[in-house]
C-alpha cells in the first residue's frame, strides 16, 4: 500500500476540522480568512475541494444536511487524526520556505523603470504593510484580552506584526533612497 501523500493544504484542513469541530468547506474558508490567510496563501478553490478528498482518504468522514441548505459536513476520522498527530509531530524538513513577494520581485527589476515609479511602488508597498500590521496590531490586542486565547496562535500573530513592522521601516527606506 502506497503511503498517503497530504499538501499543505490537507493538512490546513485537517487541522480546522479537528479544531472546530463538524464544519462545512465554507466554515474552513471563513477560519482561513480570518486566520492563517494572513501567512498561508492559497486558491480557495482549493478549501472547496480538500475535504471531499480527504473523505475519499477516510481521513475526513462526511454527511448532507437532510433538510435545509443540505450542506456539507465534515468531521475528522481516527485516522485522519492520527495523520494530523503524525505531522504535527515531525520535523518541518520542507525546502519550500518562501517568500513571495511581488514588491520585492518588482524592485528587483526597478532599473528598468523609471525612479519616480520605484517612489510610488514604495510608498504603495509601504501603505499596504502598514495596513496589514494595523489588523495584526488590533487582532492581536483582541485575542490577548480572551481568556482562552491560543499561545501559539498569538505567538503566529507576533510574527506577524514584527514582520510587517520590518516591511514598512524597509520600504520607507527604499521610498527615502529615491
Amino acid at each position: 500500500m502506497t503511503p498517503l501523500k497530504l499538501s499543505p493544504t490537507s493538512y490546513l484542513v485537517l487541522s480546522l476540522v479537528a479544531r472546530t469541530g463538524p464544519c462545512t468547506p465554507f466554515d474552513i474558508k471563513k477560519h482561513v480568512d480570518r486566520s492563517i490567510g494572513f501567512f498561508w496563501s492559497f486558491p480557495h478553490s482549493q478549501i472547496y475541494a480538500e475535504p471531499e478528498r480527504l473523505t475519499e482518504k477516510k481521513l475526513l468522514s462526511g454527511y448532507q444536511e437532510p433538510t435545509g441548505r443540505r450542506r456539507r459536513i465534515y468531521s475528522i476520522t481516527d485516522l485522519g487524526r492520527a495523520k494530523l498527530d503524525e505531522w504535527l509531530s515531525a520535523s518541518s524538513e520542507d525546502p519550500t520556505h518562501e517568500l513571495r513577494d511581488s514588491g520585492l520581485l518588482k524592485l528587483y527589476f526597478g532599473s528598468l523603470a523609471a525612479p519616480e515609479d520605484v517612489t510610488k511602488m514604495a510608498d504603495n508597498e509601504k501603505a499596504a504593510h502598514q495596513s496589514r500590521l494595523d489588523r495584526y496590531l488590533t487582532a492581536h490586542k483582541s485575542l490577548s484580552k480572551l481568556p482562552d486565547s491560543d499561545a501559539n496562535e498569538l505567538m503566529v500573530l507576533e510574527f506577524g506584526i514584527k514582520y510587517e513592522s520590518l516591511a514598512v521601516e524597509f520600504w520607507e527606506r527604499v521610498g527615502e533612497r529615491r
